[in-house]
């Protein structure tokens, strides 16, 4: 392979790259980047943790797919952005895990885990990734994951999500007695079809530790045979509706107009709409609990 060619590649082994023709030096200098060991890279964006992924893959480990972290970021789980992780990997036993800086190595049984292509890489399926994780995440944020990966986006595009509640199931029976099963019950328990941000599943969570109703998730409003709105929260025995306003509808016009329609639109069929914020869930006591509970109490059931 031509020496240009390799350089316009993710990632290539210093053996790959002797055997194209560049020179040790070449390989040692400051134009290429060393993300691990016996690999090289030029112009790539380490900070990523997907480009670190494909960066590895160019190692051509026989056998080594993305586990973990790393598999959840290469599914597009909505994970919160913290400091930069390792890069995880997994082989199935006997073969023994990576020994290198900047990869955590874990060792499976193949028994319980499916391995599946994503963009080209060997990742570990995404079921049995949210599985793993919960010997590292908090219950919320894996009933946040579960219910993105059972929901996608039908509520808004009608096409089925490539994960179904049954997925989850089968990846807790597998999971056995491994660490984090517990939580692991707890959160299936806990995951819902409907909703369509983490910050929604966040509220609904926080609403039915408070003690309220389980709400409706992306519940359609009709009045008079018309569509009024779809709302992310909804008691429609009581017509109480709770939004959930991200920044983009402070920042872009167009939305901040058509929330102001829509909550017009529902008041003009006789519900009661409340509108929250990132602010109304922090704190100890999320002034969202106090605020939807008092429009559950003064709402009148149908």
């Amino acid at each position: 392979m031509d020496a240009d060619v390799l350089l316009d590649r993710t990632g290539f082994s210093v053996r790959r790259g002797t055997q194209a023709g560049l020179t040790r030096r070449q390989l040692d200098g400051r134009r290429l980047q060393r993300p691990f060991r016996g690999l090289r890279t030029e112009g790539q964006d380490l900070d990523d943790h997907a480009t670190r992924c494909r960066a590895y893959a160019a190692l051509d480990r026989h056998g080594h797919a993305f586990s973990h972290h790393s598999a959840a970021v290469l599914h597009g789980f909505p994970l919160k952005h913290g400091p930069a992780q390792p890069i995880h990997v997994s082989v199935f036993a006997p073969r023994k895990p990576p020994q290198m800086a900047g990869v955590v190595g874990h060792e499976l049984r193949a028994a319980g885990h499916r391995v599946v292509e994503v963009d080209g890489l060997r990742v570990v399926a995404a079921e049995d990734t949210w599985a793993q994780l919960s010997s590292t995440l908090p219950l919320t944020d894996l009933v946040v994951i579960g219910d993105w990966l059972i929901t996608g986006d039908e509520p808004y595009s009608g096409a089925p999500s490539r994960w179904e509640r049954s997925d989850l199931e089968r990846a807790v029976r597998h999971h056995g007695r491994r660490p984090g099963i517990r939580v692991l019950r707890q959160a299936l328990d806990a995951v819902r079809y409907g909703s369509l941000s983490p910050q929604e599943s966040r509220l609904r969570l926080e609403l039915t530790a408070a003690g309220l109703p389980q709400p409706a998730l992306n519940h359609r409003v009709t009045h008079e045979g018309r569509r009024v709105a779809m709302v992310d929260l909804a008691y429609p025995d009581r017509r109480l509706a709770i939004e959930y306003l991200g920044d983009h509808h402070r920042t872009d016009q167009d939305a901040y107009r058509e929330d102001i329609h829509r909550r017009e639109r529902l008041i003009g069929a006789g519900w009661e709409v409340v509108f929250l914020t990132a602010a109304d869930l922090s704190g100890p006591v999320p002034r969202a609990i106090l605020t939807v509970r008092r429009a559950y109490a003064r709402s009148i059931p149908e």
